[in-house]
């Protein structure tokens, strides 16, 4: 950690009914989509030479609200650039042709099932019976195709937010909402500008608000620059304001700008930088300089469910004086400290939950800290020295962390594996910091813990491969798992393996930028999360 604190980004066939009808289950805070074990997603974006989302482009002659609006209207010709090898945490995804416009795929009614026909014969019996195996995937309600094709500079973001009617969905190019029940499109907006790219949204949509950071798109399939940050009214579409911020990130990495949001405020950080702005105006909330020590930098914020600084402090001289880290808990309208617990040099460099509230430090790995208090709680005894602990550092807690009852779910990889990325799920007692079980590991699996479901079960999106993915459930005590909904492969293999899991209402939404490698891509799944 640098005395002017970290910079940022240095390092969810059969039959389906319709939807219930019974009141649906009290919404909770939307899970923050995950993004592949702490390493930032590089997904696919708009083409290089094609027009960002509806800037510039010919007047759509599409009427508004019908499939197609908002979209380029030209055609887009394949991409082929060399795909990246799919790495720890990464999306799996691959090139391919572009795919049919953005249209609500409609539910379909056949129960598909096969049914393997067994004839026993039962010895001594002299007789014979017919056994009936039934093997079957619960259908989506409905799902939404993308016509983006796969590119190197495409970056997936968080932003998949919840209003009464809709579920909005931040893609590379700009906004987009559906009805809940249906995915019909209601409404799409792009981005400020000709030629920009989103490059992070944080899943926090207090007062109907997003907020979505983009920045230019980069040059024959890099990542472009992340340098603005607009706001969008969620019910209606329309950008409440847009701004700049310096940023010096001279390779272009798009990676140089964090933004934590919790409640109406967002804090702003970039390697040049650092502003707390209302969601609403874009204003200033308060000056994040007059909120620390004179002895502290201006901390790293993260944001969701609380927001917390973790801050470097020093008293003298940086080379002889005495150093420190501090934690805060920071009342969101007005930048003011709840409370403040002091640590040793390096102890706490960064919150990877907020609520929980887990922090990690180089000096003394990762340990929880009560919401409230600031009180320790439990140290994870060798968490960082067994798994890959890898904060995203976006301003966002880290995306395969949740936390129900008094446990912590941490999707991650073992270290030192000699069978390539030994990808697990791992509990842990937030009191005691014991591991309590971890999930069989495999590099093909990929274990999303589920945030929000308002149930102190703990549920999982699990994906292996080109097999089905599915809704599961692990026992508290000893992590065996029971499979809840199990989905067809296409769920997955249309995604291009990048999913990011949305609980919402009794209902998975399944967010990605699509462009899979079989020509269907889904960018937006609606789920069933009880079997058919």
């Amino acid at each position: 950690m640098s005395a002017n604190g970290p910079v940022p980004g240095s390092g969810p066939y059969g039959q389906q009914p319709p939807p219930p009808q019974q009141p649906p289950v009290p919404p909770q805070q939307g899970y923050q989509s995950p993004q592949g074990y702490g390493y930032p997603q590089q997904p696919p974006a708009t083409p290089p030479g094609q027009p960002g989302y509806g800037y510039p482009q010919q007047p759509s002659a599409t009427p508004p609200g019908q499939p197609g609006y908002g979209y380029p209207q030209q055609p887009v010709p394949p991409q082929y650039p060399m795909a990246p090898q799919p790495g720890y945490g990464h999306p799996q995804q691959y090139p391919g042709a572009p795919v049919p416009s953005a249209r609500p795929r409609k539910k379909k009614t056949g129960l598909i099932v096969l049914l393997v026909v067994a004839l026993v014969v039962l010895g001594g019996a002299g007789g014979a019976a017919w056994y009936v195996l039934a093997n079957s995937a619960t259908e989506p309600l409905w799902s939404v195709p993308t016509n983006a094709a796969w590119s190197l500079s495409e970056q997936e973001v968080d932003g998949t937010w919840f209003t009464d009617k809709s579920v909005i969905q931040t893609l590379s190019d700009g906004v987009k909402a559906y009805d809940r029940d249906t995915g019909k499109r209601l409404w799409a907006t792009p981005l400020p500008g000709a030629g920009n790219q989103a490059c992070l949204a944080p899943s926090v949509s207090d007062g109907g608000i997003g907020v979505v950071a983009y920045g230019a798109s980069g040059a024959a399939g890099s990542h472009g620059k992340c340098d603005h940050v607009a706001a969008y009214d969620l019910n209606s579409g329309k950008e409440l304001w847009h701004q700049g911020f310096k940023v010096k990130d001279e390779f272009n990495s798009g990676t140089k700008l964090a933004v934590a949001r919790t409640g109406e405020t967002l804090v702003i950080t970039t390697d040049r930088e650092q502003v707390a702005l209302k969601a609403a105006d874009g204003t200033r909330a308060w000056d994040v300089k007059k909120v620390v020590p004179s002895d502290c930098d201006t901390g790293t914020y993260t944001g969701g469910k609380n927001l917390v600084r973790t801050t470097s402090c020093v008293k003298g001289d940086a080379f002889t004086g005495k150093p420190w880290t501090e934690v805060s808990l920071v009342a969101p309208a007005t930048g003011k400290a709840e409370w403040t617990k002091r640590f040793g040099e390096d102890e706490a460099d960064i919150a990877i939950s907020t609520s929980p509230l887990v922090i990690s430090g180089d000096a003394k790995g990762v340990f929880a800290l009560d919401e409230k208090t600031g009180e320790r709680r439990g140290k994870f005894q060798g968490m960082a020295d067994k798994y890959h602990v890898l904060p995203e550092e976006d301003g966002s807690p880290m995306q395969q962390v949740a936390g129900v009852g008094n446990i912590l779910l941490m999707g991650t990889a073992k270290q030192g594996s000699t069978k390539g990325e030994a990808k697990t799920l791992v509990a842990y007692d937030l009191d005691s910091g014991k591991e309590l079980w971890n999930a069989p590991a495999s590099n093909t699996l990929e274990y999303i813990p589920l945030r929000g479901t308002g149930s102190k079960r703990l549920l999982a999106y699990v994906t292996d491969g080109a097999n089905k993915p599915k809704l599961v459930e692990f026992n508290p005590k000893d992590g065996a798992m029971t499979t809840v909904v199990e989905y067809p492969e296409e769920v997955h293999t249309h995604m291009g393996g990048s999913e990011r899991p949305f609980w919402h209402n009794g209902v998975l939404y399944v967010s990605s930028v699509g462009a899979s490698v079989n020509g269907d891509s889904y960018a937006l799944v609606a789920l069933p999360t009880a079997a058919s």
